[in-house]
């Protein structure tokens, strides 16, 4: 195997070009997916080539990585695009970083970060060799026979396109200075130059210049993929990668203190809380008022109990069976205490969606909370089986979980649902169908609102049905999205909408001129084609 080839530049220059197909002043969609599986394909065939075998869990990374890039693909959602294109991108990079070794599974939380780290510096340093390589590379490289024919067949091919690299910026001013002298030539270099736009010139040697800054991360990435420096040694995930510097005694206290605090503040909760709504109303408090108050502050003393957990089972020296049993205790009772607390929280979020409906903010918070419960779970779990070493595993499968439970559930589908179900239960303040919020929400919702606009109660169809008016009536006038862009939620959302044509078009979207937005009546009321952001923020 050769380790300098040119596969590697050429391989790395077709990513760094798909970038600019894909990207460059194009919207954000199936685009994302394609990049992702071309990266991936690529990576494999070159190591095929190259006689590279992935290690078996290298292969289900790339596998998670192809399925979380279909988010941007399903959903229009933000931050279910955006955690899901997150997702991908590094489960791409921990592809790349474990390609030969598939090390990832035994990891610790340094180990990940690690690895990252030293991908992104093998982008800038390891193609170097490739883009300049030194005699002695070039000699090491070559058999006898190789060299003979190298010599016969003259430089070889890069020596020229570095020459003409380093040609073209002298062949630039030289130009232009000798159309300044010569009119003529001026002219022809002027008829010349009109067959490559020259008006964009600017944009296009912006473009040229990152493509190859791209090739050479790229190439950069694939030769550490591919041909990692020095042997990798499997990682001991029981091996503490800083020396315990901390007494089992200081531990003790904080993890006792901790648990005390906790104690006296459900003791609070199970009087008033868990009291029922007459306990709450004697604080001067309204069963909704206190509902809202507080359930993101409960979620993050979760996960700051988590996180001093990870923290202290690091930097604690435990010298005998009796000083880790003290800790599993308290550990374990500090998680007992914290999964009432996350329960209190859930509660209080249930009681606030019950009063005040379901917003983004809330549907993440009650996704969340659940995977929270299960990690916490998992490391009672493995503080009981002394398996502490795993904790980085069980993180990273949280998290994949927590992402792909936004993309399956469809958050904006969820909080249309959610809502209109609640108006249909009562037309009083809190359970009222908010249309300024319905329209905020992504087409990813259309489906869920198209079959509340054929409801008999006119309290849910007509609002629905006047947000179905406004959006038909901004894709009629949008431009035509370049395929890089092509989501399946608008795709599907324009079909349904398409095929009620008719419907729409019975209702006329009114534009009152200057600054004020579109609106259509609907019945004796008039709606806004433009949401108000500024609500619901939480």
């Amino acid at each position: 195997m050769k380790k300098y080839s040119s596969r590697y530049l050429l391989t790395g220059l077709i990513i760094a070009w798909a970038v600019d197909l894909l990207f460059f002043n194009k919207p954000f969609g199936v685009a994302f997916s394609v990049w992702i599986s071309l990266a991936l394909l690529l990576l494999f065939i070159l190591g095929f080539i190259e006689k590279v075998k992935p290690a078996g869990q290298t292969i289900f990374l790339a596998l998670l990585s192809f399925l979380f890039s279909l988010g941007a693909f399903f959903r229009l959602e933000p931050l279910t695009r955006f955690l899901s294109s997150s997702a991908s991108f590094l489960l791409l990079m921990l592809t790349a970083a474990t390609y030969r070794h598939g090390y990832w599974w035994w990891f610790r939380i340094v180990d990940y970060v690690s690895q990252l780290l030293k991908l992104f510096a093998a982008a800038f340093t390891q193609a170097w060799e490739l883009v300049f390589p030194s005699k002695d590379t070039q000699v090491s490289e070559k058999t006898d026979s190789q060299l003979e024919k190298a010599s016969k067949t003259g430089k070889p091919i890069w020596s020229i396109v570095r020459g003409i690299a380093l040609a073209l910026p002298v062949i630039l001013i030289l130009s232009a200075l000798l159309a300044s002298a010569d009119p003529i030539f001026n002219q022809g270099m002027q008829k010349f130059l009109e067959l490559f736009k020259i008006e964009n010139l600017a944009e296009y040697l912006f473009r040229f210049f990152y493509i190859l800054l791209f090739a050479y991360l790229f190439s950069g990435v694939l030769l550490y993929a591919l041909n990692p420096p020095g042997k990798q040694q499997k990682p001991d995930p029981n091996k503490p990668f800083i020396k315990t510097f901390l007494g089992n005694t200081e531990t003790s206290v904080v993890l006792a203190m901790v648990n005390i605090l906790f104690l006296v503040f459900l003791i609070v909760q199970f009087r008033y809380f868990f009291g029922g709504q007459s306990n709450i109303s004697a604080t001067g408090f309204t069963y909704s008022e206190y509902a809202r108050k507080g359930f993101n502050e409960l979620v993050m003393v979760a996960v700051i109990s988590v996180l001093l957990y990870l923290a202290l089972n690091t930097i604690t020296t435990r010298k005998s069976s009796g000083q880790t049993r003290l800790f599993s205790w308290l550990a374990g009772l500090l998680f007992i205490q914290v999964l009432v607390i996350l329960f209190s929280g859930f509660q209080r979020l249930a009681l606030y969606e019950a009063a005040y409906g379901f917003s983004r903010l809330r549907t993440y918070s009650t996704l969340f909370i659940p995977w929270l419960a299960a990690l916490i779970l998992a490391l009672i779990i493995l503080e009981i089986i002394q398996r502490q070493s795993r904790v980085a595993l069980v993180l990273l499968f949280g998290a994949v979980g927590f992402v792909a439970t936004l993309v399956f559930v469809n958050v904006d589908g969820f909080i249309a649902g959610k809502n209109i179900e609640r108006a249909t239960l009562s037309s009083q303040e809190g359970y009222a169908l908010d249309y300024n919020y319905l329209l905020q929400l992504s087409n990813d919702a259309l489906p869920v609102i198209l079959r509340a606009s054929q409801s008999s109660n006119p309290v849910i169809a007509e609002p629905s049905t006047a947000s179905l008016v406004c959006r038909w009536h901004q894709f009629s006038r949008q431009e035509k999205v370049s395929w890089q862009g092509f989501n399946y939620s608008d795709h599907k959302a324009f079909s349904l909408l398409a095929a009620r044509q008719t419907t729409w078009q019975k209702y006329t979207v009114i534009d009152p001129g200057g600054y004020n937005p579109l609106y259509v009546k609907i019945g004796t009321k008039t709606y806004s084609c433009s949401p108000d952001n500024s609500d619901w923020l939480d």
